[in-house]
């Protein structure tokens, strides 16, 4: 559990960006000068110029009877474009000419997806305006909610939570909003979450629980908020791991005393019969070994 740190989150992150990587239709667009192909068709000129916001080619090319749907090779619709790079302008025009707001690139990424994800506000208010679907996931099982809980973005997820996001959805490895919050350390939108009703209990396919997420990553604030909110202080992971393990293994000591005073079982075991004071002591953290110890830990 306490390996995990945050490359766990982030490697189911791979979050949409495969939809980001709108730099595909760059790419995209190379391929065609390369091939000397100067004048591709108005529909690829249309995501192209919605993705650089330039608002008089986008209203140029739809007088023209550009589609306003038309897919680059991920998928990526002009929407899409200008959604991920914050053209707001551009994004109210195609909205108007009905582009199709729920479109998907091949992972399963819309435009609100990859709005939230950049923290680009106002799109992601005019998207939902539009009935953006805000519950909507990529193959992985991924929520917008979940992107900007990771990624910290406090307006963006109020926005979502107001439009209905679902604050308890789980990706295809358990993984939750608030977990992504809690394992960065992004403590206010931590807190919106669990006012909106996360459950701060709720287990991965692997037992991590939000409090496990913040102990092993040394969020402290995030740490009280969850224990406060009732946490689990003695969850355990599949190999009997819990938030005081993870914080021990790192040495993080203010988390340690926090889990400590919110009596955390200190002589529960890992199946190999580990401890946490074994644990620390393995890694050299003194202070924690200390701690541990006058909390009545044994080998």
């Amino acid at each position: 559990m306490a390996t995990t740190k945050k490359t766990h989150l982030w490697e189911k992150s791979r979050f949409f960006f495969l939809t980001c990587l709108f730099a595909l239709t760059t790419a995209f667009f190379a391929q065609y000068a390369s091939a000397g192909m100067s004048d591709a068709n108005s529909d690829i000129k249309l995501i192209q110029a919605a993705k650089e916001g330039n608002i008089t080619e986008v209203k140029k090319l739809i007088a023209a009877k550009a589609d306003v749907n038309a897919k680059g090779e991920e998928g990526e619709t002009a929407l899409m474009a200008a959604s991920v790079k914050g053209h707001l302008e551009v994004v109210e025009v195609l909205l108007a000419a009905k582009a199709d707001v729920n479109a998907k690139v091949k992972d399963g990424s819309t435009a609100l997806m990859g709005a939230s994800y950049k923290g680009n506000l106002k799109v992601v208010q005019a998207l939902l305006a539009a009935k953006a679907d805000v519950n909507a996931k990529i193959k992985d099982g991924s929520t917008a909610l979940m992107a900007v809980s990771y990624k910290g973005n406090l307006e963006v997820v109020q926005a979502l939570l107001a439009a209905k996001a679902d604050v308890n959805a789980k990706d295809e490895k358990g993984i939750t909003a608030l977990m992504c919050a809690s394992s960065n350390g992004h403590l206010e939108v931590a807190q919106i979450l669990i006012a909106a009703k996360a459950d701060v209990n709720a287990n991965d396919k692997k037992g991590g629980t939000a409090l496990m997420f913040a102990s092993s990553n040394d969020h402290l604030e995030v740490v009280h908020t969850l224990i406060a909110a009732k946490a689990d202080v003695n969850a355990k992971v599949e190999n009997g791991a819990t938030a005081l393990m993870g914080a021990s293994m790192n040495g993080s000591v203010n988390v340690v005393e926090a889990l400590l005073a919110a009596k955390a079982d200190v002589n529960v075991k890992l199946k190999d019969g580990s401890t946490a004071l074994k644990v620390a002591s393995i890694f050299g953290h003194q202070e924690v070994v200390e701690l541990l110890k006058k909390a009545g830990a044994r080998e």
